[in-house]
């Protein structure tokens, strides 16, 4: 019994000391910033001026938090963030409303829109009309890009993207919505043992393994569970190189219902003394950016310790 107290104690510790560092990093709008390099250790990386994805992943992971001091604060400066940066057709942008660089996408809105759902926001109509304007077929997958999949010869017209459809199942089923494409078509790339090469974005299966454990347990989409056995192998199988694969492997396995392989200790070693877990390549900006931010690496790491605390 004491040695189950001293890992809670612990756990809690370290979630209050990110969460203190969360607060410290997050810009005056509620953002917590994304970075951009050319190489991977990152060495050059530059803050974004703006940039939704990080934001949403810190809202999730702090919303289910709430007995941490401080995470109340972040979550609630980080959705007004999140609803200033809205299109005004429901969708949302990578680098926020301001942008002109590419159309709005779905990962961007699911994620976004799944933030607001663990603060208690309902969707908009205009997230539904975007899911109906822009499927392959009824119920999905779901096209990435917004407004250009109709473009004859358009780079990004009709992308279908494993990263987008998890997140996107993640956000339909909070919203009570079921996705049946969605579900077949993440569970045929699992079954086909494609994880690595599913994604144009994840620059290894880190981020789609964690996406797609995320979205299992937390929309809930239990329609995924013939898929776990398989999904539970993945994600043990995934190599810890930094801090960041590490926290999508813990916080992956502990959603999938598998702790004793999570490498717990080693997640709680790789945190920084100032209480955040240290920024990596995380997936593919804009080419030929590597886009990642230690907020993102934190809320990952702050997800895993919530599961190993329940």
């Amino acid at each position: 019994m004491s040695s189950i107290y001293n890992l809670q104690s612990t756990i809690c510790n370290r979630a209050e000391r990110a969460v203190a560092w969360l607060r410290a990093a997050q810009r005056p709008s509620g953002e917590l910033p994304t970075f951009t390099a050319r190489r991977p250790d990152m060495a050059d990386a530059r803050p974004y001026a703006c940039c939704v994805y990080t934001t949403t992943f810190v809202a999730h992971a702090l919303s289910r938090l709430p007995h941490i001091p401080g995470a109340a604060a972040v979550c609630g400066a980080a959705g007004g963030f999140l609803r200033a940066e809205a299109n005004g057709d429901g969708s949302w942008s990578y680098e926020g409303r301001a942008t002109s660089r590419v159309p709005p996408d779905l990962d961007d809105t699911a994620c976004a829109t799944a933030a607001l759902l663990t603060l208690g926001e309902r969707p908009g109509l205009g997230f539904y009309q975007q899911l109906w304007e822009n499927e392959l077929a009824p119920g999905g997958p779901y096209f990435t890009w917004l407004g250009v999949n109709d473009s004859a010869g358009h780079l990004l017209a009709r992308q279908v993207d494993a990263l987008v459809q998890a997140n996107l199942l993640l956000c339909a089923s909070m919203a009570g919505l079921e996705l049946p494409g969605v579900v077949t078509y993440l569970r045929d790339v699992i079954d086909r043992e494609d994880l690595a090469v599913a994604s144009d974005y994840c620059l290894t299966p880190h981020l789609l393994v964690y996406a797609i454990a995320r979205a299992y347990a937390d929309g809930p989409a239990p329609a995924l569970a013939p898929a776990l056995s398989s999904l539970r192998a993945a994600a043990t199988a995934l190599p810890t190189g930094d801090a960041f694969e590490l926290a999508c492997r813990a916080a992956a396995l502990l959603a999938l219902g598998a702790p004793g392989d999570a490498r717990l200790g080693d997640l709680l070693a790789a945190q920084l003394p100032d209480g955040s877990w240290p920024m990596a390549a995380s997936y593919s900006g804009y080419p030929p950016h590597l886009d990642g931010s230690p907020a993102l690496t934190t809320a990952i790491s702050l997800d895993a310790l919530r599961r190993a605390a329940l």
